[in-house]
């Protein structure tokens, strides 16, 4: 199987590089940002993508929604040393292959990659503990539905841009951030942006759970 890895740590690419030699694993190219994980997914079609969920350009979450957003059928692994319940929950909503954590035993890797490239899914032993937890936190909790478009604002709060900055991103004027914010904030019943980016994991993570 062609794997294409994507992480901005040289000693994590070096190490995970000698655990895959002599495996029926073979790593066709190497990615330090999100951009370039990009390009060379469109370059090389490798047949899985082993993702860092933290790097610069793009981190491994905007990654994953691009690949789904293209429609691409690449199977995706999550590799990371720490994810929040939001992107956890999204994550399973993208239907993500495999997520294992980098503080795991080594040999959850090649469990992981192994199901993985059978066309099953393999998620770290402490995930789905938690994937459990969230799930029974909101069972008997109906918040309010969000849009694609009100989840992505919110993930922009959260990540400190100011409302100039959110507008850039989303190609809309300064005033529409400002209408959206209101009408979340009304949705949500937050009284204010701070609270709202305290909160945002909570509400992220129960969106992504209703979706």
């Amino acid at each position: 199987m062609r794997i294409l890895l994507a992480d901005d740590h040289p000693m994590i690419r070096t190490a995970i590089e000698a655990l895959l030699r002599g495996t029926a694993f073979e790593i066709v190219g190497q990615a330090a940002t999100g951009e370039e994980a990009l390009q060379k997914v469109e370059q090389l079609d490798p047949d899985i993508l082993l993702l860092d969920l933290q790097m610069p350009g793009g981190t491994g979450m905007d990654v994953l929604r691009r690949v789904r957003s293209d429609g691409q059928k690449l199977r995706v692994v999550l590799l990371t040393a720490a994810i929040d319940d939001a992107s956890l929950i999204e994550a399973r909503s993208l239907k993500v292959q495999g997520m294992v954590l980098k503080n795991s035993d080594p040999a959850y890797l090649l469990d992981c990659l192994e199901r993985v490239s059978k066309g099953g899914r393999w998620q770290d032993p402490e995930l789905v503990e938690r994937t459990k937890r969230i799930s029974q936190m909101f069972a008997d909790r109906e918040g309010p539905a969000l849009s694609p478009r009100e989840r992505e604002l919110i993930n922009l709060v959260r990540q400190g841009l100011r409302n100039r900055e959110i507008a850039e991103k989303l190609g809309v004027t300064e005033g529409t951030i400002k209408v959206y914010l209101h009408n979340v904030f009304e949705k949500l019943g937050v009284g204010s942006r701070t609270e709202l980016a305290i909160r945002a994991d909570e509400f992220l993570a129960e969106s992504y759970l209703r979706n």
